[in-house]
């Protein structure tokens, strides 16, 4: 785990938390959260495609992030809004669309 986050998460937080991905030639991961601190979401594939249809109540589509230098799927206006405001926030290094897949046992 990665130094210092169990300070803010509290110790054995994450147990039992699973992330999976699919890296950018394809393989499919699947890692216990602690494991995937240092990964670059942004650079990796979407876990799930979404495609806009005709009649859908949702407005789905891609912006052009020029912090990522490249399109940034959307599914709705206020997922859209949050990635224009990261876009131009100086801090953010990264923005991933559908970057991963969060599964845990109860």
């Amino acid at each position: 785990m990665l130094p210092g986050v169990q300070d803010v998460v509290g110790e054995g937080s994450v147990d039992g938390f699973e992330v999976g991905y699919v890296g950018g030639d394809g393989t499919q991961y699947r890692l216990p959260l602690a494991d995937v601190w240092a990964v670059r979401f942004e650079a990796m594939a979407p876990v799930r495609r979404f495609m806009p249809r005709k009649g859908q109540r949702h407005l789905s589509g891609r912006w052009w992030s020029a912090t990522d230098v490249g399109h940034v799927g959307y599914e709705s206006w206020l997922e859209r809004d949050h990635v224009m405001a990261l876009d131009f926030d100086p801090s953010v290094v990264g923005i991933a669309s559908q970057p991963f897949w969060l599964s845990w046992t109860g």
